[in-house]
């Protein structure tokens, strides 16, 4: 399936702003899923942009530099420290610290994750007055 089948914060939740999106705590009420969407296949992943879970990349080659640099890390503003819904990115994301030709080649390889486009010939249908038994 070339997925997790998990639930990750990648830190773009945008806690407490305009554009807030709690992710699967809308779901769970758990604090600890603020923030957290579904890994999305990797098949097919370079058709399927606009990416993230608000459309916020309209090209595979931004989503690639933000995780390259490790993702966002936001931090509490003030009288956000305590506040046990602010959202924390997932522990697992670091910077990959990939040079241009490195990225370039991750590319390559996500787009060859493509599947051909498949082209579904079918009969025609029966001319209405024969299923009317005319």
């Amino acid at each position: 399936m070339l997925q997790s089948d998990t639930f990750h914060n990648l830190g773009l939740t945008y806690y407490g702003r305009k554009y807030e999106d709690l992710g699967r705590y809308k779901v769970t009420g758990k604090p600890e899923d603020v923030g957290r969407f579904k890994t999305p296949t990797l098949r097919n992943v370079a058709r399927t942009g606009p990416w993230m879970h608000n459309g916020l990349f309209p090209s595979l080659d931004g989503v690639l530099r933000l995780y390259n640099a490790g993702m966002p890390r936001p931090r509490p503003k003030p009288g956000q420290e305590n506040d046990p819904l602010f959202p924390k990115t997932d522990p697992l994301l670091k910077p990959l610290k990939m040079d241009a030709g490195e990225l370039a080649d991750l590319k390559a390889f996500l787009e060859a994750l493509n599947e051909p486009p498949v082209r579904i010939l079918s009969q025609p249908f029966p001319p209405i007055a024969s299923l009317q038994g005319n």
